[in-house]
């Protein structure tokens, strides 16, 4: 007898074989590029996340050496220069744009041979906003200095300064007025390179 043909005994043709070839390739590049794009996603949520957190960690130091800032003048180390109070402007090469002396640095039992006062400064670099702080108030070039990047791609910063109702876009500490008057208030806007824009204003400590 003679053995009949059929489809179940000769298996899958050629034709079969390259059709579910080509959507298995098909479902296979579906999951790959959904996985990717999980994965950019990922990667782009955790950017943003470390961005938000390095803003509100540069808002709350900024704001934080504000509220601390102290009626305690700095004295140039040349020793014959007006000692001053508060220095701002707006950014311009690498020098600071606000330095202050600030209080409430803890040394608890005073276990550190020094005070509570340290002076503070601010600068931009290299599109990078650095806040210096060194171990005296009154410092020298051989002065303890902790710097600390607290924000990247930063533009430029203005600056403002209310006193008595009044805006004023400086705020030179030794003009001659006397050295308990300080700003009632510091702004500080900051433009980044993507022309974003923050400001922060805090009201200072050590007013009259």
């Amino acid at each position: 007898m003679t053995p009949q043909s059929s489809s179940s005994q000769l298996g899958f043709t050629l034709v079969e074989t390259l059709v579910a070839l080509f959507v298995l390739a098909m479902v296979s590049a579906a999951g790959g590029a959904l996985l990717l794009g999980a994965t950019q996603t990922q990667k782009q949520v955790q950017s943003r996340e470390q961005q938000t957190r390095q803003l509100d960690v540069a808002q709350a130091m900024i704001r934080n050496d504000i509220a601390a800032l102290s009626i305690r003048a700095i004295r140039p180390d040349d020793g014959f220069s007006r000692p001053g109070n508060v220095f701002g402007e707006d950014s311009y090469g690498v020098r600071p744009f606000l330095s202050f002396v600030r209080s409430g640095w803890l040394n608890p039992g005073q276990l550190e041979a020094r005070s509570q006062l340290q002076a503070v400064s601010y600068r931009l670099e290299d599109g990078q906003l650095i806040r210096s702080a060194t171990l005296r108030p009154d410092a020298t070039d051989a002065t303890d200095r902790a710097e600390q990047v607290l924000l990247q791609d930063v533009e430029m910063v203005r600056t403002r300064f209310r006193r008595g109702g009044e805006w004023s876009v400086e705020w030179i500490g030794d003009a001659g007025q006397a050295l308990n008057v300080v700003p009632d208030l510091i702004e500080l806007e900051i433009v980044f390179a993507n022309e974003t824009r923050m400001t922060i204003a805090a009201l200072t400590g050590g007013r009259s």
